[in-house]
């Protein structure tokens, strides 16, 4: 099934099968366990990633905005060792599924999409690990078909509350859009030093494709109220930092107060909004406690 009724999401079919390559690389780079399936939805083919040993506890994971499946899985290896991972590439964004953008974050699209992945694969609950914009995915889920969280983990999360827009124009949307039509490294650098807390070659050959190949969702995902959410009462714990230019902890944890009606658990991490790996070490010790 193909949806074409969104804007195709490559500058043309040169820079998808680019992206494309580069999945597959950086998948072959994690040294793991996985195989691959596609699954016809509503709004498209999704294209899923099932990482690790299938006979472990199974938890459901989403990219980020712009994002990509195998840095995601990347970011959460060290889970790997306990669980399984379900990872889907989302819809209108970088991967391998429809690459046409039709989901929109206020017609609640994430969360039926969600939804319905979930009962084409036959699965009632499940615990989830979200970050950044797919954290506002799940919250969609959350509202629309709140019975199917087990628990959840939100990290640097969007949908709750969001830093300050002009600091974000000015160091990160207009250096992306900037880099859309005139790449250079200087500006490389400086979104990737406003953003991450990583400096290695496949993050930077990522976002070097991402920001000169693929047309970037710019709008931010909505905001989420204690009356959207009110039918949702599993455990959350939320990992958020002050550094994190998208979404402070100092402004996340205070709203997450007023919109949750089951007190979620904080963690306040160091780093920016991409943390480094000696972070997420820490965080994946965290969420294995949780999930237990």
């Amino acid at each position: 099934m193909e949806n074409k009724s969104g804007k195709f999401v490559y500058k043309d079919r040169e820079s998808m099968a680019k992206m494309h390559a580069f999945y597959d690389k950086a998948m072959d780079s994690l040294n793991i366990t996985y195989r691959e399936e596609y699954i016809d939805t509503s709004y498209g083919k999704t294209h899923i990633i099932i990482a690790g040993d299938e006979s472990k506890p199974h938890i459901f994971t989403l990219h980020g905005g712009n994002g990509i499946t195998p840095l995601n899985i990347l970011i959460f290896r060290p889970l790997l060792e306990d669980f399984c991972l379900i990872a889907p590439d989302v819809i209108g964004m970088p991967g391998k599924s429809e690459p046409h953008r039709n989901l929109n974050t206020y017609r609640e699209d994430f969360g039926h999409w969600l939804a319905e992945l979930m009962d084409i694969m036959k699965i009632d609950k499940i615990p989830f690990a979200v970050s950044s914009y797919s954290s506002a995915m799940l919250l969609s889920l959350a509202k629309t078909a709140p019975g199917k969280i087990e628990k959840a983990v939100l990290m640097v999360p969007s949908g709750i509350a969001h830093g300050e827009l002009i600091p974000i124009i000015k160091k990160m949307s207009v250096p992306m859009m900037r880099y859309y039509h005139a790449p250079s490294q200087e500006t490389l650098k400086a979104i990737l030093s406003t953003m991450s807390g990583r400096d290695d070659e496949m993050w930077t050959e990522f976002f070097d494709l991402m920001m000169s190949s693929y047309k970037m969702e710019m709008r931010p995902p909505k905001e989420y109220t204690r009356e959207e959410l009110r039918k949702f009462r599993s455990p959350v714990i939320i990992f958020a930092s002050d550094e994190d230019i998208f979404f402070p902890a100092r402004k996340v944890f205070p709203k997450a107060k007023r919109v949750f009606s089951n007190p979620p658990r904080y963690v306040r991490i160091q780093g920016k909004h991409l943390p480094s790996e000696e972070t997420m070490k820490k965080v994946c010790r965290r969420m294995r406690e949780f999930y237990r």
